[in-house]
């Protein structure tokens, strides 16, 4: 973990630097690129106001990945179980899915509201997919000779679930939730631009339209970070939840 967060901080020194050469010997006016330090001041001198903000966006992005996770566990569970219930409700699914969410989100807007409603509303659609293809890849993953082990010894459908098919199913939902993580915090940026809630979305937008250059960069800077951030988190609790597995490979080893 720390080895990946000082490889993380190695490429955006790297990042910072190629982007202050390139304002340097383009000679690229502030109100288009602002010089790096310029930015990085503006948003320590505006940190309150960021951090008010992200907090708003990332509380809207992790309440719709924590939605978004229980409807696909809860899907990709009954798919497991039913075949039938698998082919009925998959198509609907499939086609909700490739509805545009900027085409949606004003309807949904109708009925939520401009508050955060919409918001969790908005990521939960957008994390929803990623999540529950990726654990029904992993739920269909597991060793043949474990689920005729457990029928062996009279397990029905569920005792295989909950001790055969969802643990080697565990890393694929990490995978999802790190697909959906950057989503989420789109989504939810997404969700204010069309609503105007408070957000980093609303943020972008105002800075933008009052052409204040070095408080919209640091916004769009605090974006990425929040989404690395994630990415970072999901990808520790995927090695936490699933160091089961690699102490298993470790006997087998020896």
């Amino acid at each position: 973990m720390m080895k990946r967060m000082l490889l993380a901080a190695a490429a955006v020194l790297v990042m910072l630097g190629f982007w202050q050469a390139l304002v340097v010997i383009y000679s690229v006016p502030d109100y288009l690129v602002p010089a790096p330090m310029a930015v990085l001041s503006e948003a320590f001198r505006q940190r309150g106001v960021l951090a008010s903000q992200a907090g708003t966006t990332l509380g809207a992005a992790a309440l719709g990945l924590l939605a978004s996770t229980v409807f696909a566990l809860v899907f990709a569970l009954a798919f497991s179980v039913s075949r039938r219930t698998s082919q009925a409700v998959m198509p609907a699914l499939l086609i909700f899915r490739s509805m545009p969410v900027i085409a949606i989100a004003p309807l949904i807007m109708l009925f939520l509201g401009r508050g955060i409603g919409t918001s969790v509303a908005v990521v939960t659609i957008v994390s929803f997919f990623p999540i529950l293809v990726n654990l029904l890849q992993g739920l269909a993953s597991a060793e043949q000779g474990a689920l005729e082990l457990m029928h062996v010894f009279g397990a029905g459908s569920w005792a295989k679930l909950r001790f055969v098919r969802f643990p080697y199913a565990a890393p694929h939902l990490f995978v999802g939730l790190r697909i959906a993580g950057s989503s989420a915090i789109l989504g939810a940026m997404l969700s204010e631009w069309i609503t105007g809630s408070h957000g980093l979305g609303k943020l972008i937008l105002d800075t933008g339209e009052m052409r204040e250059t070095e408080l919209l960069w640091a916004a769009v800077l605090t974006s990425v970070a929040a989404a690395l951030a994630v990415f970072l988190l999901t990808s520790a609790a995927q090695a936490y939840a699933t160091r089961w597995k690699s102490a298993g490979s470790t006997l087998e080893e020896r």
